[in-house]
């Protein structure tokens, strides 16, 4: 019976913080431009603001390749604030890239957003 109750309780909360919508501040894409094979790293941060109703959370983020990583807000975002999912691109390929990473939020209507990274890594 309790562990009936927390699933049922828990069920209920994944429904409420469905209510949250993600907006993203800029394009859900970025495009780097040219950038010197080698260099190191490249990075992005995508920003998005909660304007829906409830607390809204990103549960994962998922890199197309090894090449890309990610970190981003682990705390429910409130009600009219702001989060970010900050992206990483190694740069250890010459030539043209073209990245995904997907979003996975509790966010209604966005179970998975996908922001894209793109440029080339051009050799000096």
């Amino acid at each position: 019976m309790r562990l009936s109750l927390v699933m049922l309780f828990s069920f209920v909360s994944l429904l409420a913080s469905a209510k949250g919508t993600m907006t993203w501040e800029e394009s859900t894409e970025y495009d780097f431009g040219k950038v010197e094979f080698g260099s190191g790293p490249v990075y992005h941060r995508f920003v998005f603001r909660n304007d829906g109703k409830e607390p809204l959370l990103i549960r994962d983020v998922v890199a197309s390749c090894g090449c890309v990583s990610a970190g981003w807000t682990k705390a429910p975002v409130a009600v009219g604030d702001t989060g970010s999912v900050f992206v990483r691109y190694k740069n250890n390929v010459s030539g043209v890239f073209h990245k995904t990473v997907k979003v996975v939020s509790t966010a209604k209507g966005a179970k998975k957003t996908s922001l894209v990274i793109k440029g080339e890594s051009v050799k000096k």
